[in-house]
């Protein structure tokens, strides 16, 4: 990511002590080699590492300070800066590594990830190959810390930045230290670090995703190392060094062990590992932590860190989807990382050295160096034209297997009038499934997507993120004088299809208050505890309208125990607990009797649309079994519900066997994602739910 160790140290040697001494600094090496195994340990989730993602930002001060320091040499050795001789060193520098890089995961997605993602991953690469991957991704929505789909070309944004960031530097500098010299050239170095750090703090307050890839909040960073630079490489005295690297590693060890997800980035937070780079930068050499950085074995690190970088992610991100399930996060994180490693030192010694070094015939003159961009981005255009078309391809024949397929088996036939028959109907399922039958043809990510219960109901009848209230929708028999209230999450929101249709038959009104990630049990579902003003107002809002609708009865539902942790005083199973009664007991004063619908087990295993997509998938692919979260979670809402009188409904039989959680039954798709069932099984399911709730309802 940052310029070459061999072209800090062709610098003229000088008679001065001090500048002699930055010619070699073997450990600015080591410093690279600590950022990337900062990211790679982050990417591979180790516990305590969260805030390895900072080790970019080491990076970025690492990379200032050196192409600054190589320019301001060309200016002290020849009065000027020549443009193009800079590009030809980044060119040899960036683009080999990187193009090997792009087309080698282009050739893995076209292999193994579903059509759906690899036409994503395609449109990827193509910015990354013109070095706009950071804005591709800030105006695609991506999220960097987000575990859903993740891009393998997302960790390219860091090489978006720098190279932006060079396409102004080079020039500032040819404009100015030629005419006012390097000294004052601080003056602009510090106008660039102040305005993007101001720019920095209001756009990460203001949008915080598109924030972390925005070049304008992030060139501080870089700013940061240039000013070193200006300053000369080790400007401080050599009595303050020692506490100066403390200084600088305790702030890095402070950024990594306490910075996560949840930390507003960049902002002010990344100034933290931008001041500990700067004062190991300062410090030197000399110190216990500079001569640590300096061995041998940590410069090897930084020798093949810019390969290492460019494997890890997909890397990673190939053995998160290989691997089971439940496979042990040491086993992922020591395969990504042998694997990296093992990559990485291959890259480093036969494509980023001999295009360094000038061994490659065709690019060792400079000139002809210059046309290594365009080359790249024709090969990796080619690439992803390429992969698109096998894509296509793979899935065309896969639907025509799946045409001949059933054409002579035909569908399975599936019944819904009560549980029992459900059960039947779902270990036929299971049975056709591991019968080896394909995917059936009309079914791919999109299809499942095609029937949802946000069909019926209105956005402004569930409450989004942010929202404290929503409008009060009916459904099923809207004149009825019987009403039944529905309360809770999407998961609650989600049987509103199959109660719409009950509600008809046996002449009752449905009212539904539900809010996204808000269920009916007052919980705080946070990963980190933070309290929920958004949700607890909605459920303020619901218990005063429910107060005043005075419901025959209510519904209550939510997802199990997601994103909750352990308190001080409660543990997650005690809080649930309390909830569930809390919630309970408080209906029971407004409604005539309460309702409570367990949750439906998550497919975890087997994300739906990934199953559907992934190359020779098969149903057999496609089925889960029931062991979930939810039945852990469902196993207390029941003991708390039934204590408080309440009526306790069970939905695990109407998608689960003891067989497993098929995906389909038929034609017909179970699921629309991890945990929201399709609206065309819970339609279809309808009636033998209505069974179960004829006892309970009025």
């Amino acid at each position: 990511m940052v310029e070459t160790m061999s072209q800090t140290t062709a610098a003229r040697p000088s008679a001065d002590p001090r500048a002699s001494h930055a010619s070699w600094r073997p450990d600015i090496q080591g410093l690279r080699a600590l950022a990337v195994v900062l990211v790679v340990l982050s990417h591979v989730h180790l516990p305590g590492l969260e805030g390895g993602f900072v080790g970019v930002d080491v990076f970025f001060v690492i990379s200032g300070f050196l192409i600054t320091q190589l320019l301001l040499r060309e200016v002290e050795r020849t009065g000027t800066v020549s443009i193009a001789e800079f590009y030809v060193r980044r060119a040899r520098r960036i683009l080999p590594a990187a193009t090997v890089v792009t087309v080698v995961v282009l050739i893995y997605a076209a292999i193994a990830l579903p059509v759906a993602r690899l036409d994503d991953t395609a449109v990827d690469a193509a910015w990354t190959s013109v070095f706009l991957a950071n804005w591709h991704f800030a105006a695609s929505g991506a999220d960097y810390f987000s575990v859903t789909d993740p891009s393998l070309f997302q960790h390219y944004w860091s090489l978006a930045v720098e190279e932006q960031f060079y396409l102004v530097w080079p020039v500032l500098v040819l404009l100015f230290v030629p005419r006012l010299g390097a000294r004052a050239f601080t003056g602009i170095a510090t106008f660039v670090l102040a305005a993007s750090f101001a720019y920095a703090l209001w756009v990460t307050a203001a949008t915080p995703e598109p924030a972390y890839f925005n070049t304008a909040a992030r060139a501080y960073e870089l700013a940061a190392g240039a000013l070193l630079a200006c300053l000369g490489s080790a400007p401080l005295r050599s009595r303050w060094r020692h506490g100066a690297a403390w200084a600088g590693v305790l702030l890095l060890a402070v950024a990594t062990a306490t910075f996560s997800e949840q930390t507003p980035f960049p902002g002010w937070h990344a100034a933290v590992p931008v001041a500990g780079t700067a004062l190991l930068l300062a410090a030197g050499p000399d110190t216990w932590p500079g001569r640590v950085l300096s061995a041998r074995p940590v410069r090897y690190v930084g020798d093949i860190s810019f390969s290492l970088y460019l494997w890890h992610w997909p890397v990673a991100l190939a053995f998160a989807a290989a691997l089971p399930h439940d496979a042990p996060l040491v086993v992922s994180a020591a395969l990504t990382i042998v694997v990296s490693f093992g990559l990485a030192s291959a890259s480093y010694h036969l494509v980023e050295t001999p295009f360094q070094k000038k061994r490659v015939p065709v690019f060792s003159r400079d000139r002809r160096t210059l046309w290594l961009w365009p080359i790249s981005v024709v090969v990796v255009l080619a690439c992803v034209a390429g992969s698109a078309a096998y894509g296509s391809a793979r899935q065309a024949a896969q639907q025509a297997d799946a045409e001949a397929y059933f054409d002579e088996h035909g569908y399975q036939e599936i019944q819904g009038e009560d549980v029992d028959e459900v059960q039947d109907s779902l270990d036929e399922a299971v049975e056709v499934a591991e019968s080896g039958a394909p995917i059936p043809p009309d079914i791919d990510a999109d299809a499942l997507q095609d029937a949802k219960w946000t069909d019926l109901v209105d956005g402004d009848c569930y409450a989004s993120e942010g929202e404290r209230d929503a409008d009060v929708c009916a459904y099923g028999n809207t004149q009825s004088d019987t009403t039944i209230a529905v309360i809770g999450d999407s998961h609650a929101a989600m049987w509103i299809p199959a109660l719409d249709m009950i509600g008809k038959d046996h002449d009752f009104r449905v009212v539904l208050f539900a809010k996204m990630a808000c269920g009916a049990y007052p919980v705080v579902q946070d990963a980190d505890g933070h309290d929920q003003p958004d949700c607890d107002a909605f459920r303020d809002f619901t218990r005063d309208e429910v107060a005043d609708l005075a419901p025959d009865a209510a519904i209550l539902s939510a997802r199990g125990q997601l994103n909750m942790t352990d308190q001080p005083d409660a543990s997650i199973d005690e809080q649930w607990a309390t909830a569930v009664t809390e919630a309970v007991t408080g209906y029971q004063e407004s409604a005539g009797r309460v309702i409570v619908l367990g949750d439906v087990p998550a497919r975890d295993e087997s994300e739906p649309k990934d199953c559907v997509d992934a190359p020779g998938a098969d149903q057999e692919n496609c089925v889960v079994s029931g062991e979930s979260q939810e039945a852990h979670s469902n196993a207390i809402t029941q003991e708390r519900a039934e204590a408080a009188n309440a009526i306790y409904v069970d939905t695990e039989p109407l998608v689960c066997t003891e067989e497993g959680c098929p995906l389909f039954a038929g034609d017909v798709p179970i699921y629309e994602d991890n945990s929201h069932l399709n609206r065309l099984w819970v339609e279809h399911i309808a009636p033998a739910l209505g069974r179960e709730l004829e006892d309970a309802l009025p």
